[in-house]
């Protein structure tokens, strides 16, 4: 199923046929995007294709690994969690396997550093006797930065609701904040330095500097300000 409608339909265009990636060469990958096939078995990329374009990296640089590692910080655990639990959902299925999907919001840093906001799909590629042996993903530019504080997540095929609800806790979760914190960004938008707020709660001013990073980091904003802006729209202060 196609789950989402933000790019224009473009003409495809086929890598060229060779003898590792022959099995392949019926993958459709699109000039702004990049394709990889994951198998279950092996657990190892056995395709990948477009990367240098999008990232730049090389298709022969893609692993799993690396594309969980160059995840941005406010993403990565999201991520990892929907991984985890996609995996955990489609292994314990047995029939209309290539009917589930799934995409979601992301950014990753390219090899040269830059921040990418990305649409990730990744759908069942082959199974064999009810079991999911190799899924593919596709990675495409997002027209737009995703939104602060917000995780865009979206799934397809009999049952899924209980995928789509699971993440819709743990991204509820990632924004819990405590008593302590919420006093932390209090006493900042009531105006008092970071070397205050440290002095009045008896911690270290890198404490405090700590604490605000992983805030910002949680709530998906760059700095202090945005930090308190958010946490008035969101009546937490």
């Amino acid at each position: 199923m196609h789950l989402y409608e933000t790019f224009l339909s473009k003409e495809p265009f086929q890598p060229k046929p060779t003898a590792k990636n022959l099995r392949f060469a019926n993958i459709p990958c699109f000039s702004d995007e990049a394709t990889f096939v994951y198998s279950l078995k092996t657990k190892k990329i056995l395709y990948a294709q477009g990367w240098m374009e999008l990232l730049g990296y090389a298709n022969e640089e893609i692993s799993m690994h690396l594309l969980v590692e160059i995840t941005t910080p406010d993403h990565k655990e999201f991520i990892k969690e929907m991984n985890n639990q996609a995996l955990a959902f489609i292994l314990s299925k047995s029939s209309n396997l290539l009917e589930y999907s799934c995409t979601t919001e992301c950014k990753k840093f390219s090899k040269q550093g830059e921040e990418v906001a990305l649409l990730e799909s990744v759908k069942v590629h082959k199974s064999l006797k009810g079991k999911v042996v190799e899924v593919i993903g596709t990675y495409k530019r997002n027209p737009r930065m995703p939104h602060p504080g917000n995780k865009y997540f979206q799934a397809s095929g009999p049952g899924i609701e209980t995928l789509v609800e699971k993440m819709q806790q743990f991204e509820a979760l990632e924004k819990v904040i405590t008593k302590r914190e919420c006093k932390i960004i209090r006493m900042l938008a009531n105006g008092k330095t970071i070397t205050e707020v440290a002095k009045e709660m008896f911690v270290s001013k890198s404490t405090i500097e700590k604490n605000l990073s992983e805030l910002c980091r949680k709530f998906e904003v760059r700095n202090r300000a945005e930090l308190i802006a958010y946490s008035h729209s969101n009546d937490m202060i």
